[in-house]
C-alpha cells in the first residue's frame, strides 16, 4: 500500500478596504400596472440625476434586481385574499472609491432629493489578483512547511507530490452592508449628519491541500 501524507495550509490576510458600495432600494405600489412602472421610473431618474450631478457617470449605477409584483391583504369576511395592487422593487448598486468628501456630498443630494431612500454601505477592495496569489502562496508555503515539520518529527522522508487539492474562485472582497436608514418622519440628512465611516480591514483565507508520497 503506497504511503501519503495529505497536509492542508491556510493563507490569511486583512486587507484594507479602498472601494465603497452604496445599495439603494426604489419601490413605488399603486393600483395600475403602468402606473406602478411610471412612478417607479421616476425615482430612479431622480436617483441618477443626483449621481449625475455629483460628477459620477449615471452608468456606474448599476441594477442588482427588479421586480414586480401583485399585493394582496386578507379578507376576514369573505376569507379570500383581495386584490391591493402593484407594487415594483428596484434595486440598484454603486460602485465608488473610497472618498469621503464625495461619498458624503453625493449622499446628501441623494436623500435631500429622494427623501425616503434608505441605503446600505458596504466596503471593499477593486483588485483582488494580487491578494489572491499572495494567498496561495501563503497557503502552499504553510502546507510545505508543516508537512517537513511532521515527517521530520516522525522519521519519514517526503517524496513527489502526488495531488494538490484547491478550486479556484473568483475572489470577492467585501464587508457586511451597514444600514442607514435615513428618512425620520419630516427630517432628511443633512451635511452635518454624514456618516462619518472609518472601515475595517477585512480578514481572508484560503485553503490549499497538498498530498506527498512519503518513505
Amino acid at each position: 500500500m503506497e504511503r501519503k501524507l495529505q497536509i492542508t495550509g491556510r493563507g490569511k490576510l486583512s486587507v484594507t478596504p479602498d472601494t465603497i458600495f452604496l445599495s439603494f432600494n426604489v419601490s413605488s405600489q399603486r393600483n395600475e400596472y403602468e402606473e406602478t412602472i411610471i412612478a417607479l421610473n421616476q425615482q430612479v431618474e431622480e436617483l441618477r440625476i443626483a449621481v449625475e450631478r455629483e460628477g459620477v457617470e449615471r452608468k456606474k449605477l448599476k441594477t442588482t434586481n427588479f421586480s414586480v409584483r401583485k399585493e394582496t391583504t386578507w379578507n376576514k369576511k369573505t376569507e379570500k385574499y383581495d386584490f391591493a395592487g402593484f407594487k415594483a422593487t428596484h434595486n440598484l448598486e454603486l460602485e465608488l472609491p473610497l472618498e469621503k468628501a464625495l461619498i458624503n456630498s453625493l449622499l446628501n443630494k441623494i436623500t435631500q432629493q429622494l427623501n425616503d431612500l434608505d441605503f446600505n454601505i458596504s466596503f471593499g477592495v477593486k483588485d483582488t489578483s494580487a491578494q489572491q496569489q499572495n494567498l496561495l502562496l501563503q497557503a502552499i508555503g504553510k502546507a510545505k512547511e508543516n508537512a517537513a515539520l511532521i515527517a521530520q518529527a516522525t522519521g519519514v522522508e517526503l517524496l513527489e507530490i502526488l495531488h494538490i487539492d484547491y478550486t479556484f474562485r473568483e475572489l470577492v472582497i467585501r464587508s457586511q452592508r451597514y444600514d442607514y436608514p435615513v428618512y425620520e418622519a419630516d427630517t432628511i440628512m443633512t451635511s452635518d449628519a454624514a456618516p462619518d465611516f472609518e472601515p475595517e480591514d477585512i480578514d481572508l483565507a484560503e485553503n490549499v491541500t497538498i498530498t506527498w508520497r512519503i518513505n
